[in-house]
């Protein structure tokens, strides 16, 4: 089929890319499924792919964990401390969703990627712990980061980073916020994950590489919340409000992850949220994981997410906050159209979170 000789290509171009440390084979077809679909949504039309594309952020921007061999800052790392200070950036919650400039958020993304040329895409709405995609220069030897995770001010040691990676899925909340707190750069271990959800596939071989838990972790003083999706360097080529993203629910403005609506003006509410396909031949998918975090209204006592006339599935929520890591295992067509509704306690719809036409 057309789809298989796609993915034949995809999974070339992935090793290319970035060739996986250790090669499994039925995790890199999926993976490569993964991907092709991916690029579809970002790049093909269709109702699902046209509003997909449309509701991402105007640029796209990756994300990656910090890894072991990350040479990082130099930082004064004190004893039996898992991180040490980031020159010029304050520790804790006050090191995440600062706003900073352009030159700052260079600074940082210096300093946390070594070797990396170039200037930072945009003039404005730079904030500490989020992704910005470089317009990146090659310089002979140095490594390609066409992003930057914008570091908070607490870079994680060799030893937190090694274990996070070698549990990029923990299911605990402890390994949960250790995790994000690698890719971050931020102290998270003693905040307290607010609402999560999982999608585990550790059943069907051939869709492990689509694994995922996203949480919203928020800080001891309920000031600031960090959205967090684990792994950590899944979902790279989607948008602004994926891989960690920090709000600072003081300091808000307009900044923060919105979706686009059909007549071209953005949401006034916090949203992430990604329509997915995999086994697609043509037009039609033989699954669909459609992912998302945000914030609902306060008097919302449900979300529910569907593709079509599929299954309905309800979002977890606490505090308005809610994320969801859902699969449809009917086959749809790319024009079948997300829904992520909320509904308060009596079932009276309240807002109809995603765009619908």
């Amino acid at each position: 089929m057309k789809d298989t000789r796609e993915v034949s290509a995809e999974l070339h171009r992935l090793a290319d890319n970035a060739p996986p440390d250790h090669f499994d084979t039925e995790a890199f077809l999926a993976r490569g499924h993964r991907s092709l679909r991916r690029r579809r949504l970002l790049g093909a039309g269709g109702a699902i792919a046209g509003v997909a594309a449309a509701a991402l952020a105007a640029t796209l921007i990756p994300n990656l964990i910090a890894t072991a061999d990350d040479p990082g800052v130099a930082g004064n790392q004190t004893e039996n401390s898992q991180f040490s200070s980031v020159p010029g950036v304050p520790s804790g919650e006050d090191g995440a969703g600062q706003r900073i400039s352009k030159q700052e958020a260079e600074r940082r993304c210096a300093l946390r990627y070594p070797g990396t040329k170039g200037t930072m895409k945009g003039s404005s709405g730079f904030r500490s712990v989020s992704s910005q995609p470089y317009i990146y220069k090659i310089s002979a030897g140095a490594p390609v980061t066409p992003f930057c995770t914008i570091p908070g001010g607490d870079k994680p040691s060799a030893a937190l980073v090694a274990a996070a990676k070698a549990d990029p899925f923990p299911k605990d909340a402890a390994g949960q916020l250790r995790n994000c707190s690698v890719n971050a750069w931020v102290d998270m271990t003693k905040w307290h994950v607010l609402v999560s959800d999982r999608l585990s596939l550790d059943n069907e071989k051939n869709y492990r590489g689509f694994d995922r838990e996203l949480l919203i972790a928020m800080s001891p003083s309920g000031k600031t919340a960090i959205a967090c999706q684990l792994p950590a360097n899944d979902l790279r080529d989607v948008g602004y409000g994926w891989g960690v993203t920090a709000l600072r629910l003081d300091d808000l403005g307009t900044d923060y992850p919105r979706l686009l609506l059909p007549d071209g003006t953005w949401g006034k509410d916090i949203a992430a949220i990604l329509p997915e396909g995999t086994d697609c031949n043509g037009n039609i998918c033989g699954r669909s994981l459609p992912t998302g975090w945000g914030r609902a209204p306060a008097n919302t006592a449900k979300v529910v997410v569907q593709i079509g006339s599929g299954p309905k599935y309800e979002s977890p929520l606490k505090d308005g906050w809610y994320t969801f890591t859902a699969i449809d295992k009917n086959s749809h067509s790319t024009d079948d159209p997300l829904t992520v509704r909320a509904y308060d306690k009596d079932g009276k719809l309240l807002q109809k979170i995603y765009p619908e036409k």
